[in-house]
């Protein structure tokens, strides 16, 4: 394929490593990048099987793929989204947040009313941009970041949650979200790590049976591994701050080394899938905005029936974030289900490199950094003190210690240029006279005498 690696960008050396399938567009190959290991489906999916892909059923309780159980997940939004204002106070008391794949709007609608920050999303999918303005009033851009055109420089945190693996161009979607955060803005990566996902695809490819075929059910198209995200992050212009691996009962379930992979049915199959023509003539004939409200209506009951006071407990928040930090190993270890990265916006290596020192004044500006000097005027002000010219004098001294005070001690150095002693040991700078008793006895208190013993005879 001419098309290149979004990781090392070596061109034609995507090779075919297995076949699943997407619902809603067909058989998919996955490729594997023989220059760097990235795993991918190739060729691309056009915006056509994009959108068919993440239609209206993709968030549908009822439906049998996709994210049907991203309703019930309601009540675990809002608490992400209690540390997640934490961290956005520590970080500055107002600014500009994004989060890329917003959904049903959950996080955006529990962030708004904890936090000054303006908050706002992009999501891909038109009915789930749909219903976050619809149900939570929130600011949402309907379309891929691309798509959205938002202005250059304008946001101070980007979050990116079970995202990246589900853009068709993971390089040019990176490059965006750069473009639009400020210099020294952070960016949140959650994605799936990606051996914990082919690997259950690939045992579930060489059992099949027939035409079926391993299904991508939440309609991933690129699988990472840490090494690879590390790479791709700094060849756009991050620097990666934190890696963590989270989920590591799930990952190792799907990596094969704790049984239940089978029980959990990370792997679906089917005999068929349904194109996108026949996709978007489901429905019945009944009117788009009739159907958009049957399922936002499904996913309202979804939320109340999944929902739990103790759930909203503060407690449990915390209780909870203690779980998952617990359930969290070093980026190094990747046997987790997700990565969990941290990164800022580097600075542009290019006006880095265009900066000389000053003493060469050739370029348009100067870029100088100074601090606050004394003041000339009192510093020059000062004399010492031998020169007896000023108005005052400042002096600063300290108590000495007095010798006459401790007479039962013997006094045992002065120092050496003014020596009187007996017995000098030379004149150096470390010399000390000894023997001062015996050399200068008027510089020691006088021996008061001593009475006279009584006559024993009287």
């Amino acid at each position: 394929m001419a098309d290149p690696c979004d990781v090392c960008g070596a061109a034609g050396r995507m090779t075919p490593l297995v076949e699943a399938g997407l619902p809603g567009v067909g058989p998919v190959r996955i490729h594997r990048c023989g220059g760097c290991g990235l795993r991918q489906v190739r060729p691309r999916l056009s915006p056509a099987a994009l959108e068919a892909l993440y239609d209206a059923d993709y968030f549908d309780p009822a439906a049998a793929h996709g994210f049907a159980g991203y309703a019930r997940q309601r009540q675990r939004y809002e608490r992400d989204a209690f540390f997640l204002a934490r961290e956005l106070r520590r970080l500055a008391p107002a600014g500009r947040f994004l989060e890329v794949g917003s959904a049903l709007g959950f996080l955006l609608a529990a962030l708004a009313p904890g936090t000054r920050w303006e908050v706002e999303g992009v999501e891909v999918s038109a009915f789930g941009a749909w219903y976050a303005r619809d149900r939570f009033g929130a600011r949402v851009h309907a379309g891929t970041l691309e798509e959205a055109a938002l202005p250059a420089e304008a946001f101070d945190y980007v979050l990116q949650k079970d995202l990246l693996e589900h853009v068709t161009h993971p390089r040019r979607h990176l490059e965006e979200t750069r473009r639009i955060m400020r210099r020294g803005a952070r960016l949140r990566v959650v994605t799936p790590n990606g051996e914990a996902d082919v690997r259950p695809l690939q045992r579930a490819a060489a059992g099949r049976d027939g035409g079926d075929l391993p299904v991508l059910g939440q309609g991933h198209l690129s699988f990472f591994s840490r090494g690879q995200l590390l790479r791709l992050l700094d060849g756009v212009g991050f620097r990666v701050l934190r890696v963590r691996s989270i989920g590591i009962r799930r990952g190792l379930r799907a990596l094969g080394v704790l049984p239940g992979w089978r029980g959990r049915a990370q792997v679906l199959r089917c005999a068929a899938l349904a194109p996108p023509d026949r996709r978007a003539a489901s429905g019945g004939g009944a009117p788009a905005a009739e159907r958009r409200a049957e399922q936002a209506a499904r996913i309202d009951a979804e939320i109340a029936a999944r929902h739990r006071r103790a759930r909203a407990w503060r407690p449990y928040f915390h209780y909870r974030r203690c779980v998952q930090r617990l359930a969290a190993l070093p980026g190094a270890l990747a046997v987790g289900q997700d990565f969990d990265l941290l990164a800022e916006k580097r600075r542009d290596d290019a006006a880095r490199l265009a900066a000389l020192p000053g003493a060469l004044a050739v370029g348009q500006d100067f870029d100088l950094l100074a601090e606050k000097r004394r003041d000339d005027a009192a510093r020059l002000a000062a004399l010492p003190g031998a020169l007896a010219v000023g108005q005052d004098f400042d002096l600063l001294a300290e108590k000495r210690r007095d010798d006459a005070a401790r007479p039962g001690r013997r006094v045992c150095a002065l120092p050496g240029l003014v020596s009187p002693c007996a017995h000098p040991r030379g004149f150096g700078a470390r010399h000390r006279p000894r023997r001062i008793r015996a050399a200068v006895p008027a510089l020691l208190p006088a021996r008061p005498a001593r009475p006279a013993a009584a006559n024993m005879t009287e």
